[in-house]
C-alpha cells in the first residue's frame, strides 16, 4: 500500500476539501466575489492570524495548518509529532478554545484529538526544511479560554501558481520521461499543475488518470474529473498530478470562479457557487431516483423523496437569503446540497452478498478508543478489516518472535496492552472478520531502517547504485523506503516465524500479505538486490555475479526470473504454514492490478499464486482518480484470477475525493464482476464519506463471500429470486419466470448438508439462468437485465468454489 501524498503548501494558503458540490449551467457572468473572501485564516485574541492550509484534509503533510470539522470524522486521526487547539463553536464565526497541546511541551494530546460535535480543531504537522512551524503559533497564540475567530471557510479564496501552459517537450522540460526521451501523458509532470487550453488545438489533454483536472468555462467550473479531458473551445482545463491535483479538488468545486493570469491560478467560492452546487445536487438526486425507480432497483423511494424535500425547503430559503447575506445562503445551500446528496446516496444499490473491506492503521492506545473505532467501522456497512499488525518494523502486539530476534517486542505507544486481541474481539461482536495486515519485506521509513535493520543490517535489500555502501540504505524510486531481501534465509525464518506467531496466538480470520514483493527495480541501477547473500547464491547456482549483469546480458532474464522465484517461493512457505498451523484461516494478498507491472518492476507474479491456488482471495490494488479506471483495473484483474475472489482497493477516502466519487467507484468494481470493493484507508476515511457509505452502497447488511462460499450463493440467490418476483412494475412475471424457476432450484441445491455435486449442479442452474436473462430483450430494463446478468455469474463462481 501506498503511503499518503502530501498536500502541497499553496502560495497563499487554500482550504483542501471544504465542499465539493455540482452545477447545472455556468451562467457567463456572474456578481464578483464579496469583500470578505479570502483564504481560510484563524485569528488569535491578540489579533494575530495564521493562514489555515487545509480543510478536512485526506493527510495532513509536513508544513501545513489544518482545520478538522466534525465534517472530517470523530477524530483528527493525527500523529503525536504535530499540535493541536480544540475549538467550541460560540456564533458568528467565534469559537472559544477548549485545550491546547503541542509535540513541543510535555503535554497529553498532541494528536488525534476528538473533534467537537459543535467546534473544530485546528492542527499543525512539523514545519518543512526551513519553514514555519505552525505549532509554535498555536502554543504561543492560544489559550483555553480564549476567544478566536474562524474566517472565509465557505467564501472562500485559494491562489497557487501553474506549472506550464499547453506543455510541450521543449516548453515543460519537467513533463518530460528522461528513460524514453518522450513526454509524459499530456507532458505533464510529477507534481505539476498544468494549464491546457484551445490554442494549442489539443482536443484532450492526455493525461493518465493519476491526477485530478477541472473544466472551466465562462469563468466557472463546469466538470471535475480524473485525467484526460476535453478541452473546451470556449474555455480551458486545469490539471494536477499528486499534490496539485488534490489542491484542484479541495478548492475548486462545481461553480466556482476561476481566474488564470499568467502563471497565477486564482479559484473563489462565492454564494452563487453554492446555489448552483445545491440546484445540481438536487436536480441529480432526482434523476437517481428516478433511474432507480425505472429499473426496478432495491430501494426506499420515501427516504429519497424524504430528503429530497428537506434539500428543496433549504435551497428556497438559501435563494431568499442570498442578495442580503451571502454568507447564511452560502451555508443553506451547502446544507441543501448534503440533504441532496444523501436522497441520492439512498437511490444506489446495495448488495446483501459481498465483501467490504477497510484497511485501517491503528493508532488508538486504549481499549475504549478501539471500542470506538470498531464501533464507526460497523455503523459504516463495512464487513472486513485489515489491521496493519506488523507495520515500521514492529508488531502491534507482544512479539517474543521480536524480542529474540533482538527487535523490541512491540510499537512503544501501545505497550501496557495487546491491541489485537481487543481488535479481534470488538470486529467479531460486530459481526466484522479482522485479518492480520503485514508488512512482508518493507520495514519502514526509520533512518537506518528501524528496528528490524538496526538489528539485522546484514538483511538489508541492497540497490544497485549502492553496492559497496556501509549500512542499510534506502530505495531510491520509493524514497526513504527500506527493505529486507527476500532472498536471505535469516529473514524468511524471521517473516515466517511473525506470521506463524499471529496466526498461532490470535484468533484472526486471516493473514493478509502487503509488500509482498522486491522494492521497485526499474530503471536499471535503481533495481535490487545486490546483497551479499544474494550476489554468492546465484553466483554458486547460474555462474555469474548478477551484479555484473545488465539487460543487454543473455542471462539477465535468468536472473529477473531468480528474483521472481525467491517471492513465490515465499508465499508457498506462508501457504504451508498456514495450512499446518490454522488451515481455516484465509490466506491473501495486496498486489497491484496489472499483473504484468507487477512483475517487470517488483518481481510480484501473482498471476502464478492464483494458478497454484497460494491464495484464498486478492485485494487488487487500483489506484485511479476515476470510476472507468478502476472498472477497467477490476476486469483486467478478473480475466487473469478466474473464479478467485477479488476485492478491488480502491483510494478514495486516502484521496480524499468526494462522497459521490468514492461510491461511483465502488459501482465500477462491482459491475465489472468483482466480489466486492475494499477502500484505502480507515485513517483517512471522513465523515461525510462514511455518510454516503452508510446511507448508500452499504445500507444493506452483507454477508462475506469467502467465509461460506455456500452460504453466499444461496443467500445471493434468495435475494435476487425475491426481487425479480416484486420486480413486476417494470419486468413482467411472465418474462422471468424461467429465470426465477432456476434460482428456486439453485437456493434447494445450496442447502447445507447436500453434497458437493449439489453446489456443481446448483452453479450451472445459475449459468443457464444468466444465459436466459441476457436474451429478455426490451421487454424488461436494461440496467435490471445487467445486474441480474452480473448478480447470476458472481453467485455461480460461489457456487463452483463450495
Amino acid at each position: 500500500m501506498p503511503t499518503p501524498t502530501p498536500l502541497r503548501r499553496a502560495t497563499a494558503g487554500g482550504a483542501a476539501g471544504v465542499v465539493l458540490l455540482g452545477l447545472l449551467t455556468a451562467p457567463a457572468t456572474a456578481a464578483p466575489p464579496t469583500a470578505e473572501s479570502g483564504a481560510p485564516t484563524v485569528v488569535a485574541a491578540d489579533g494575530a492570524t495564521a493562514t489555515i492550509d487545509a480543510i478536512d484534509p485526506s493527510s495532513r503533510a509536513a508544513g501545513v495548518l489544518a482545520l478538522y470539522t466534525p465534517d472530517s470524522g470523530a477524530e483528527t486521526k493525527t500523529n503525536a509529532f504535530g499540535g493541536e487547539a480544540v475549538l467550541r463553536a460560540a456564533g458568528g464565526g467565534a469559537y472559544d478554545v477548549v485545550s491546547v497541546c503541542t509535540a513541543l511541551d510535555s503535554c497529553p494530546k498532541p494528536g488525534n484529538n476528538a473533534i467537537p460535535a459543535d467546534g473544530a480543531v485546528l492542527s499543525a504537522s512539523p514545519p518543512e526544511a526551513g519553514g514555519a512551524d505552525d505549532r509554535r503559533w498555536l502554543r504561543d497564540r492560544l489559550r483555553p479560554g480564549d476567544r478566536v475567530q474562524l474566517r472565509n471557510l465557505l467564501i472562500r479564496r485559494a491562489t497557487t501558481t501553474a506549472d506550464a501552459t499547453d506543455p510541450t517537450a521543449t516548453t515543460n522540460p519537467a513533463g518530460v520521461d528522461p528513460a524514453k526521451g518522450e513526454c509524459f501523458p499530456g507532458c505533464r509532470g510529477a507534481e505539476q499543475l498544468v494549464v491546457y487550453t484551445p490554442a494549442a488545438g489539443r482536443e484532450r489533454t492526455g493525461t493518465n488518470d493519476f491526477g485530478y483536472e477541472i473544466t472551466v468555462r465562462n469563468g466557472r467550473v463546469v466538470a471535475r474529473q480524473g485525467g484526460d479531458s476535453a478541452v473546451p473551445a470556449d474555455g480551458y482545463v486545469l490539471s494536477g498530478h499528486g499534490s496539485r491535483g488534490s489542491w484542484l479538488e479541495g478548492n475548486a468545486p462545481l461553480g466556482a470562479r476561476v481566474a488564470v493570469d499568467g502563471d497565477t491560478v486564482t479559484v473563489d467560492v462565492d454564494a452563487e457557487s453554492f446555489l448552483l452546487g445545491a440546484e445540481r445536487a438536487v436536480s441529480a438526486a432526482r434523476q437517481a431516483g428516478q433511474a432507480a425507480r425505472t429499473s426496478c432497483l432495491e430501494f426506499d423511494p420515501a427516504a429519497v423523496d424524504t430528503a429530497l424535500a428537506e434539500a428543496a425547503g433549504l435551497l428556497g430559503r438559501a435563494r431568499d437569503a442570498a442578495a442580503a447575506e451571502p454568507e447564511r445562503a452560502a451555508e443553506l445551500a451547502r446544507d441543501a446540497a448534503r440533504r441532496a446528496d444523501v436522497a441520492g446516496y439512498r437511490a444506489r444499490e446495495s448488495r446483501p452478498v459481498e465483501g467490504r473491506g477497510l484497511w485501517v492503521r491503528p493508532i488508538e492506545t486504549s481499549p475504549e478508543q478501539i471500542r470506538a473505532t470498531v464501533e464507526r467501522i460497523s455503523a459504516a456497512g463495512f464487513n472486513m478489516v485489515f489491521l496493519e499488525t506488523v507495520w515500521g518494523g514492529y508488531t502491534i502486539y507482544p512479539s517474543p518472535v521480536a524480542e529474540r530476534a533482538g527487535m523490541p517486542a512491540q510499537r512503544p505507544e501501545m505497550r501496557g496492552f495487546d491491541p489485537l486481541k481487543v481488535w479481534i474481539a470488538e470486529a467479531h461482536a460486530r459481526g466484522i472478520e479482522l485479518h492480520a495486515w503485514t508488512h512482508t519485506f518493507f520495514v519502514g521509513v526509520e533512518s537506518g531502517g528501524g528496528p528490524v535493520l538496526t538489528a539485522h543490517p546484514e538483511w538489508a535489500a541492497v540497490e544497485r547504485e549502492d553496492v559497496g555502501k556501509a549500512g542499510p540504505q534506502p530505495s531510491r524510486m520509493e524514497p526513504g523506503y527500506y527493505w529486507m531481501d527476500a532472498a536471505v534465509p535469516a529473514v524468511r525464518a524471521h517473516v515466517l516465524a511473525t506470521f506463524e506467531e499471529i496466526l498461532r496466538g490470535y484468533g484472526v480470520d486471516g493473514l493478509h500479505l502487503d509488500y509482498i514483493r522486491y522494492p521497485v527495480s526499474l530503471p536499471y541501477g535503481a533495481d535490487f538486490s545486490y546483497s551479499a547473500y544474494s550476489r554468492a547464491t546465484f553466483t554458486a547456482e547460474h555462474g555469474v555475479d548478477p551484479y555484473t549483469l545488465n539487460p543487454e546480458s543473455p542471462q539477465w532474464p535468468t536472473w529477473n526470473a531468480w528474483r521472481e522465484k525467491q517471492v513465490t517461493t515465499f508465499v508457498d512457505q506462508v501457504r504451508t504454514m498456514q495450512r499446518r498451523v490454522a488451515g481455516d484461516r484465509k490466506l491473501s494478498a495486496a498486489v497491484f492490478a496489472d499483473p504484468t507491472d507487477g512483475l517487470a518492476k517488483k518481481f510480484q507474479n501473482w498471476g502464478a499464486w492464483v494458478d497454484a491456488g497460494t491464495l484464498d482471495f486478492l485485494t487488487g490494488m487500483s489506484f485511479g482518480t476515476s470510476a472507468d479506471s478502476v472498472g477497467h483495473d477490476t476486469a483486467v484483474m478478473r480475466r487473469r484470477v478466474g473464479d478467485v475472489p477479488l476485492y478491488t482497493a480502491t483510494y478514495g477516502p486516502l484521496r480524499g475525493s468526494s462522497p459521490d466519487l468514492m461510491l461511483d467507484q465502488v459501482q465500477a468494481v462491482n459491475d465489472a464482476d468483482s466480489d466486492g470493493a475494499a477502500l484505502f484507508a480507515y485513517n483517512q476515511l471522513n465523515a461525510r464519506q462514511q455518510e454516503a457509505l452508510r446511507e448508500g452502497t452499504f445500507r444493506t447488511a452483507a454477508t462475506v463471500p469467502h467465509a461460506d462460499y455456500r452460504a453466499a450463493a444461496r443467500a445471493g440467490t434468495a435475494s435476487l429470486r425475491e426481487a425479480l418476483r416484486l420486480a413486476t412494475a417494470c419486468a413482467p412475471g411472465a418474462t422471468t419466470a424461467g429465470v426465477r424457476l432456476r434460482l428456486a432450484t439453485a437456493e434447494r441445491l445450496l442447502a447445507d448438508g447436500l453434497p458437493a455435486r449439489s453446489a456443481d449442479a446448483a452453479a450451472r442452474q445459475l449459468r443457464r439462468a444468466a444465459t436466459v436473462a441476457a436474451g429478455w430483450g426490451d421487454g424488461v430494463p436494461p440496467e435490471l437485465t445487467r445486474r441480474t446478468v452480473r448478480d447470476l455469474t458472481m453467485y455461480a463462481r460461489w457456487a463452483e468454489l463450495a
